[in-house]
C-alpha cells in the first residue's frame, strides 16, 4: 500500500488544491470547498486579542501521518460516543468498497453504480451508498476494535455536474438519515440529556411552519422578502424528508416545505471548517462580519477569510450587520 496509514493511502489522490472539478478534500489552502468541508482547516491554528481557534477544534481530526494530520488532542474519544480518536481515519466513515449495502455480503444483489448522483440501478443490481459511507454493521473499516454502525448511510444526491462543489445551486440535496448516521458514533448526541446537546436534529424533526415561512423569505439580517423559489442558501441546508434519492434534485433552489428536517449537517461540515466545531459559519461570531479566521490574525492566510465561507464574501453579499445563520430559520424572538 502506498501510505503509511489508511488515511494517507486514500489521501494520495485525495489531496489537492480544490475547485468544482477536484475530489480534494485536504487543500494546500483551503480551495477544496467540498460539502463535506477541507480537512486544511485542521492545520491551521488562528489567534487575535481576546481569543484563539486551534486547528484541532475545526472538525473530524483524521489520521494521515504521510500528510501531517494526527489525532484529535482534544477529545479522546467522539463527542457523545466511544469511536476513540486515535482509530479516527478515512475508512472509519468511508467503506471503500461499498461492501455493506451491495457487494456479496448476506447474498444481497451487486453494486452497478454510484449512490451519491441519484443513478437508478439497473434490474437485479443495487446502486452503492451515499459517497460510500458504511450501512449498519460496518465496522469503521477495521480501525476500531468492535466498533460497529447501527444506522445505514444517509440518502442523499449530489449534483452530478458539479460532484465536488457547493454552491446555492448545485449542492448536496439531502432526503433522510444523515443525522441517524452521524448518532453511530455520537450516541448520545441522539437524547436531550447529553449536556452538550443544544438543538433538535434527525428525521423526526420537521421544521414547522413558522420555521419554513422564515427560511424562505429570508434574504439576510432584516431582509424577509424573499421567496420559496429561491430560498436555498448553501450555509443552511435541510433535509426534504424522503428515502427516495429520484425526487432529490442538487440544482434546486427551492426552500423547504412541511416535510423538511433539520439534521446535523444543517449546521456541522462533516469533514472540517474554519470554524470552531466544523460549523458553517462562526458560532462565536455576534455579526458574522467579526468571523475569525479574519485579515492579521495570527496564523491566518491572505485567502483563508474568504475561503472560509467558500469565496463568498459575506460583508459584500449580506452586509456589514450580518447576524449568524441561525436567522435563516429562527427570527429574533422566534423559538
Amino acid at each position: 500500500m502506498q501510505g503509511t496509514d489508511p488515511s494517507s493511502i486514500c489521501l494520495n489522490c485525495h489531496a489537492a488544491s480544490g475547485g468544482g472539478a477536484s475530489a480534494s478534500v485536504f487543500s494546500p489552502d483551503g480551495s477544496a470547498m467540498t460539502p463535506g468541508g477541507d480537512f486544511y482547516w485542521l492545520t491551521r491554528d488562528f489567534a487575535w486579542v481576546g481569543g484563539a481557534s486551534p486547528g484541532a477544534s475545526h472538525g473530524h481530526n483524521v489520521i494521515a501521518q504521510d500528510f501531517g494530520l494526527l489525532p484529535d488532542p482534544l477529545h479522546a474519544t467522539a463527542p457523545g460516543g466511544t469511536y476513540p480518536s486515535v482509530a479516527l481515519g478515512c475508512t472509519s466513515c468511508h467503506d471503500p468498497h461499498g461492501k455493506v449495502r451491495g457487494g456479496t455480503r448476506g447474498g444481497s444483489l451487486p453494486v452497478s453504480g454510484s449512490g451519491s448522483y441519484g443513478e437508478v440501478a439497473a434490474a437485479t443490481t443495487v446502486t452503492g451508498g451515499y459517497r460510500l459511507l458504511g450501512d449498519a454493521g460496518y465496522g469503521g473499516g477495521g480501525l476500531a476494535q468492535g466498533f460497529a454502525f447501527l444506522a445505514d448511510a444517509p440518502v442523499a444526491v449530489q449534483a452530478p455536474l458539479s460532484p465536488f462543489a457547493e454552491s446555492d445551486t448545485a449542492h448536496v440535496a439531502y432526503g433522510s438519515g444523515m443525522s441517524e448516521w452521524c448518532v453511530n458514533c455520537h450516541a448520545s448526541y441522539q437524547t436531550d440529556e447529553h449536556s452538550a446537546f443544544k438543538h433538535p436534529a434527525g428525521d423526526n424533526e420537521r421544521l414547522v411552519g413558522g420555521i419554513v415561512g422564515q427560511y424562505n423569505t429570508y434574504v439576510r439580517t432584516g431582509d424577509l422578502s424573499g421567496t420559496g423559489a429561491t430560498a436555498y442558501l448553501q450555509f443552511v441546508p435541510f433535509e426534504w424528508g424522503t428515502a427516495d434519492p429520484t425526487r432529490l434534485e442538487p440544482n434546486s433552489t427551492q426552500g423547504p416545505n412541511a416535510t423538511a428536517n433539520v439534521m446535523c449537517l444543517t449546521c456541522h461540515r462533516a469533514h472540517a471548517s474554519a470554524f470552531r466545531a466544523a460549523g458553517r459559519w462562526d458560532f462565536d461570531a455576534a455579526l458574522l462580519a467579526d468571523s475569525h479566521p479574519a485579515a492579521g490574525d495570527a496564523g491566518a492566510a491572505a485567502n483563508d477569510p474568504l475561503y472560509s465561507y467558500y469565496g463568498r464574501d459575506i460583508v459584500a453579499e449580506f452586509g456589514s450587520g450580518q447576524k449568524p445563520f441561525c436567522e435563516k430559520c429562527h427570527d429574533a424572538t422566534g423559538p
